[in-house]
């Protein structure tokens, strides 16, 4: 004959499927919510500003500072600058500060300068060069972001400069 055990259960208890679902259901709630919230969040880049620098009677280290406000500007970072005049050459186009660039010319009027390192908090870039100067020369530099990057409060991201050969006006 066969014995038989009335306190032996062979199916599942109640009490280990609520332990197996309560250990289950936080880990799927934690994993369908990290997606969404990483994929919407920027980073914010605050008070940075873009502004034209005169140098030597508008000439000789015309050009633009940018400047990183409380937050670091990110590698990644391009500089777009535009002029309605010639660059006299690309190879004293010349960056100095902090933060490492490459410098593309993409036209004989257009220069693409890409950080490659970021400009610390409150450090900042100078960018000059030699133009070949008409009556007037207009000059513009825009500061774009990477993606998952956005300008926040007190940035300037563009800078102008008009200059002839004995007067300049920067912003």
């Amino acid at each position: 004959m066969t014995e038989i055990n009335e306190g032996t259960n062979r199916g599942l208890s109640r009490r280990t499927m609520v332990k197996g679902a309560a250990w289950s259901v936080p880990v799927i709630a934690v994993a369908a919510a990290t997606p969404a919230a990483a994929a919407s969040e920027d980073t914010v880049v605050n008070g940075f500003q873009v502004a034209g620098t005169c140098g030597l009677l508008g000439t000789l280290g015309a050009g633009f500072t940018v400047a990183a406000g409380d937050t670091e500007i990110p590698a990644g970072t391009q500089i777009t600058i535009v002029t309605d005049a010639t660059i006299a050459n690309v190879n004293v186009v010349s960056l100095s500060g902090q933060g490492l660039a490459n410098v593309d010319l993409l036209s004989e009027d257009t220069v693409a300068i890409t950080l490659t390192e970021a400009i610390p908090a409150n450090g900042q870039m100078n960018v000059q060069w030699l133009l070949s100067i008409g009556l007037l020369t207009d000059t513009t530099a825009t500061l774009t972001l990477p993606a998952g990057y956005t300008a926040g409060t007190g940035t300037k991201p563009q800078g102008t400069l008009s200059q002839t050969a004995i007067i300049c006006n920067a912003s």
